[in-house]
């Protein structure tokens, strides 16, 4: 089958179109994606054989949460025929990987103690094998239920082509109108008020924050709100940028924008979020908009890009060379967001085991629901799960601990809930999919796929759905100022083209 690659700008009517014909659809036999199953199955099986049976206790969990990914992957490689890389169920799939292993593998290599640099939560408990890897199995149920539900409600539906159609001109230029005013936003807070959150002084958390805190409550709510908006325009930026890929200077500027954000989160060795998550963007539009990238490519540049984040982290929060040499032989073993977020939710679990959490506030349980709506219109007090925690462990000068899943699992209903969490989110999100494949070609649809599944790794490492919050605040507010924007735009341009015509 061939592929059609279409770049068109169109009005109302597309106008003119550049097509290349490439044949790249190749349906990869079941066979080879079973093959692929069946040896990660029986290395896993090897695997645990060979281990002690403390180390295998906590490797189980992991092994099942690789068999699991590997068989999500191949399921939908040879539906497919190349692999799921522009689809949010694929991203949502890989983070719930990402922290369900690097804790236990971070456990395995502590060899029955803790390690110096391991969160300090983890201190008040004996370490235990078998307590870890039984824990560490909630995140393989929660894997499985999302898995199983998105492979069935997805089903075959996927984008066979290449193909998109950009936006009118004047809709372009509205795109980059509002980054450009959001972008000197940013630098004005920053120079006028001194408002940086990518500035952030990791080595010294609490002096940090307070600085932050010491600025006027109205300049960091829309201090907030405008990076927040910026980063939805840098990501439409990213998406025109790609769509015109076959123009060298579109390549050239792309490329040495992502260069210069790499290089100015290394030297202010500051927040790393917002830099991982334009990366990735642009990596998956590339798959869709440009090439189709190799499954082989894409575990080393995904290895990189996790060990880079790892590194970072590591550094960013010493700042002499021997503590930084130190810190980074343990990059797994101490502390880190991974083991932090297993760590809050194990806690918990262990509070609740021993009597010492008497009640939650209900609103604790339904925080997905009502967190989006602001608290000035409701009838009731807006708790943050994160800051309950805060409170209950009385670490009250903390920078704060994420409240993810496997926390909402452990205060609610266990492993029924994350079972219903799993197959509920992967609903919502293999629908979403199939709504998207039907709508590929447009720029809207595709900018807010993409804005889903960046944001994907919110699913886990806060509540289930706390991503609706940043579709209505974040994504609606841009969405709605480019489109009064093309409303002026498309105005002026009819009014001058009128007044040249009553001219002549």
């Amino acid at each position: 089958m061939s592929e059609a690659i279409v770049v068109a700008s169109s009005s109302r009517r597309l106008r003119r179109a550049v097509v290349r014909t490439r044949a790249v659809y190749r349906r990869r036999s079941p066979a080879a994606a079973l093959a692929a199953c069946l040896f990660v199955t029986l290395a896993s099986a090897v695997t645990l054989f060979l281990l002690e049976p403390d180390a295998r206790a906590l490797a189980a969990p992991m092994l099942a949460i690789a068999v699991t990914t590997t068989a999500f992957m191949m399921v939908l490689w040879s539906r497919d025929g190349w692999p799921p890389v522009f689809e949010a169920g694929t991203l949502c799939m890989l983070v719930i990987t990402v922290y369900g292993t690097l804790p236990m593998v971070g456990f395995l290599m502590m060899h029955g103690q803790w390690d110096l640099y391991a969160d300090n939560r983890l201190f008040a408990y004996p370490f235990n094998s078998s307590e870890l890897g039984t824990f560490g199995w909630r995140y393989a149920v929660y894997a499985v239920s999302f898995a199983a539900t998105y492979l069935l409600i997805r089903g075959r539906a996927t984008v066979r082509t290449t193909a998109f159609t950009l936006p009118r001109p004047n809709t372009q230029a509205a795109i980059i109108i509002v980054f450009a005013a959001l972008y000197t936003c940013k630098i004005a807070l920053k120079f006028g008020y001194g408002y940086d959150l990518d500035d952030f002084d990791y080595a010294n958390p609490a002096a940090a924050l307070a600085r932050v805190q010491d600025q006027p409550y109205f300049i960091r709510q829309i201090g907030h709100n405008i990076l927040s908006a910026l980063f939805v325009a840098q990501l439409a930026i990213i998406l025109l940028l790609l769509a015109h890929w076959r123009k060298r200077w579109c390549r050239y500027a792309l490329a040495f924008w992502l260069g210069s954000e790499v290089f100015s989160m290394t030297i202010r060795l500051g927040s790393r979020s917002a830099v991982v998550l334009l990366l990735i963007a642009a990596g998956v539009l590339y798959h869709r908009l440009v090439k189709r990238l190799s499954f082989r490519l894409l575990v080393v540049l995904g290895s990189l890009l996790l060990s880079a984040f790892l590194l970072f982290g590591a550094i960013r929060v010493v700042r002499s060379e021997e503590a930084m040499k130190e810190r980074l032989g343990h990059v797994l073993t101490g502390s880190n967001e991974f083991q932090g977020l297993f760590t809050t939710a194990f806690d918990i679990h262990k509070r609740k085991e021993a009597g010492e959490i008497v009640s939650v506030p209900w609103q604790v349980y339904v925080s997905d629901l009502y967190f989006p709506i602001p608290s000035q219109i409701l009838p009731f007090e807006k708790i943050d799960p994160s800051m309950w925690y805060i409170d209950l462990i009385g670490d009250n000068g903390s920078v704060g601990y994420m409240f993810g899943v496997m926390s909402q699992a452990a205060v609610g209903l266990d492993w029924i809930e994350l079972v219903m969490r799993g197959a509920v989110l992967a609903a919502v999100l293999a629908l979403l999919h199939r709504w998207y494949v039907r709508r590929s070609a447009y720029f809207w649809p595709t900018l807010f796929y993409l804005f889903v599944g960046v944001w994907a790794y919110y699913t886990f490492r806060a509540s289930t759905f706390y991503f609706v919050y940043f579709v209505i605040y974040h994504f609606l507010p841009v969405l709605i100022a480019v489109m009064l924007l093309d409303r002026i735009l498309t105005g002026v341009r009819v009014r001058k083209r009128d007044a040249v015509a009553a001219a002549t």
